[in-house]
C-alpha cells in the first residue's frame, strides 16, 4: 500500500513542530564580576552564580570548590593558591560549559580530582621546602575527603540513577521493569487500555502521572525526561496484521504522536520497539519515513533485529529495536550505538513450566511430524500438527526446544502461547509461564483474568532485551545518558 499524502504530511509536522534543544540560559549576573557595570560582559555570558562553596584556608594554602545546579545537573569548579614559594595557583570559572553530573557529590569529586591533577602539574619538577610540602599535603588531604564521599555514594549506585524515563504505549510495564532495575525513575506512562493501566499501577508503585491517550498527552505533564521508551503499535506493519501502515489513525499513525512528544521533550535517548515487518512495509517507504522523522528531530537512529531467544529466554521472538541518540550528546558519529550480542541461547520451554499448570490438556489428535529431540535444542522443534492443520495455534512444539512467539490475539487451540508436548501431554501455557517467557520477575502480579493476562504478556517487550540495550548505552565510554 503506497504511503498517503496524509502520512507524509504527518511526518513533516512531527519533524518541524518543535525545537529540539534550546541553548542553556546563563545564570550569571553583574555582581559575580569584578567590574562595576550594569550588564554582564560578553566574556562572562556563560558564567554561573555559585549556589554553594566548600573552602579551606590553612597551612599556607587556600582552596575552594564552588558548585551550582544547571540544566538538570550539577557543576563544580576548583580554585587553589599556595602562598609560599613560587605562588602556585589556579582557578576555573563556574560556567555552562562545566561538566554536568547527576549528583552534587559526583560534581564535587570531579572538581577535586582535577584540582589534584592541577596541583601535581603546578609543582612538577620543583623542590619543595618543608613548609611547601606541608601546604601540598594539607590540600591533598582536603580534596581526598570529596573523593571518599563520592566513592561511598557510588558503591551502591546504579547505571541510570537519577534519570527519568517516559513509558509510551506502556502496556503492563516491560520497559519500566528493565529501566527501573537500573535506577531510572518513571516520569510518566501513557497507555490506552484500561485493564493494562490497572496492572501497570499494581506492579509499578510511584507518584508518576499516567495518561490514557497519547494523542492528548503533552510534554508539560511529565517534567524533565531523559529517556523515552515505547513499543509503538505494530499491527499496521505486521505480516499477520492489516498492513495499512502509517495511514491507520488508531495504530500506525500513532508513531507521529510518539515523534511529537520526543520533539517536545528532547530526551537524550529514545529506545523504541516494533515488529520486523516495519522494515519492508510498503517496499521500505514506511521505514524510511520513520527514520527520516526521528532524524529530523535531531537524533541519530540505529536499528537492529534482535531475538529474545539469544538473551536468556526460551522464546523465539524477533523484534526491531531503534535506539535514538540526540545530537547534543552524540559522542560517536561513525557508530553512534552498537547493539548488544546475545550471550545465552540455552533456555528452553521446559525451564519455565510449572509442575501443576492448571491448564486443560488438548485432547485432539496430533499428526506426528518427527520424533522428539533427544536433548535440549536451540530452535523450535515442531513435532506435530493438531488434526494435521499447519496453522498458528495448531502447531505443536517439543518443550525441549525454543518456544513460539507469544501473541496478543492469535487463535486456534494454542491460544496466545502455542501448543507444547510436555512429556506425553499436549497443552498451551498459562499466564505465569507466559510471564517467564518474556522475562518478567516472579514478583510480578498478572491480571486476574487468565486470557487477559496472556494477551498483555503477548503485547509486551522481552525484559532482558531492554536490560541489555540500556546497559550497552550506559557502558559506552561517553554514554549519552551520562554524557559527562
Amino acid at each position: 500500500m503506497a504511503q498517503s499524502k496524509k502520512a507524509k504530511q504527518m511526518a513533516s509536522n512531527a519533524a518541524g513542530a518543535t525545537a529540539v534543544a534550546a541553548a542553556p540560559a546563563s545564570l550569571s549576573s553583574a555582581s559575580t564580576t569584578p567590574f562595576a557595570v550594569s550588564t554582564t560582559p560578553a566574556s562572562a555570558k556563560a558564567v554561573l552564580q555559585k549556589q554553594g562553596e566548600h573552602a579551606m584556608d590553612r597551612d599556607g594554602v587556600k582552596a575552594s570548590i564552588q558548585y551550582a545546579r544547571h540544566n538538570g545537573g550539577w557543576v563544580a569548579e576548583f580554585r587553589f593558591a599556595l602562598r609560599s614559594g613560587l605562588c602556585w595557583a589556579c582557578t576555573l570559572p563556574l560556567t555552562t560549559s562545566s561538566d554536568h553530573f547527576d549528583s552534587e557529590a559526583e560534581a564535587l569529586a570531579h572538581a577535586a580530582r582535577r584540582m589534584l591533577d592541577s596541583l601535581s602539574a603546578a609543582i612538577h619538577g620543583d623542590a619543595l621546602t618543608k613548609a611547601q610540602q606541608k601546604s601540598v599535603d594539607a590540600l591533598v588531604a582536603w580534596t581526598n575527603e570529596f573523593l571518599a564521599v563520592a566513592a561511598l555514594a557510588s558503591a551502591d549506585a546504579k547505571p541510570l540513577d537519577g534519570k527519568r524515563f517516559l513509558d509510551l504505549f506502556a502496556g503492563i510495564g516491560g520497559f519500566h521493569i528493565a529501566l527501573a532495575s537500573q535506577g531510572a525513575i518513571c516520569a510518566g506512562a501513557v497507555e490506552l487500555d484500561a485493564e493494562a493501566r490497572k496492572v501497570y499501577r499494581t506492579n509499578h508503585v510511584g507518584a508518576y502521572p499516567m495518561h490514557d491517550d497519547i494523542r492528548t498527552a503533552s510534554a508539560k505533564m511529565f517534567g524533565r525526561v531523559d529517556i523515552v521508551c515505547g513499543g509503538f503499535p505494530c499491527q499496521s506493519f505486521s505480516v499477520a496484521g492489516s498492513r495499512d501502515g502509517l495511514d491507520n489513525p488508531d495504530k500506525g499513525a500513532l508513531f507521529f504522536e510518539l515523534a511529537r512528544l520526543i520533539g517536545e521533550l528532547a530526551p537524550s535517548v529514545a529506545i523504541l520497539e516494533n515488529v520486523a515487518g516495519l522494515c519492508d512495509h510498503d517496499g521500505g517507504k514506511t521505514f524510511d519515513t520513520v527514520m527520516d522523522t526521528l532524524t529530523g528531530l535531531g537524533y541519530s537512529v540505529s536499528t537492529k533485529l534482535l531475538n529474545a531467544g539469544e538473551f536468556g529466554l526460551p522464546q523465539m521472538r524477533e523484534r526491531l529495536f531503534l535506539v535514538c541518540i540526540h545530537d547534543s550528546v552524540l559522542a560517536n558519529r561513525v557508530a553512534p550505538f552498537i547493539f548488544p550480542k546475545g550471550t545465552d541461547a540455552t533456555k528452553v520451554v521446559a525451564d519455565i513450566l510449572e509442575p501443576t499448570p492448571g491448564v486443560a490438556p488438548c485432547k485432539r489428535a496430533m499428526v506426528r511430524l518427527k520424533p522428539n529431540p533427544k536433548g535440549r535444542s536451540t530452535r523450535i522443534e515442531r513435532v506435530g500438527l493438531i488434526d494435521g492443520m499447519d496453522h498458528q495455534g495448531y502447531r505443536v512444539a517439543s518443550a525441549q526446544g525454543k518456544g513460539f512467539t507469544l501473541c496478543a490475539n492469535s487463535g486456534g487451540l494454542g491460544g496466545k502461547s502455542g501448543l507444547y508436548l510436555v512429556k506425553r501431554t499436549i497443552r498451551k501455557l498459562n499466564a505465569r509461564e507466559c510471564a517467564r517467557m518474556q522475562g518478567f520477575p516472579e514478583s510480578f502480579t498478572p491480571h486476574t483474568n487468565e486470557q487477559t493476562a496472556m494477551k498483555q504478556f503477548g503485547n509486551s517487550v522481552a525484559v532482558p532485551l531492554i536490560d541489555a540495550i540500556s546497559e550497552a548505552i550506559c557502558a559506552h565510554p561517553r554514554n549519552p545518558i551520562h554524557p559527562s
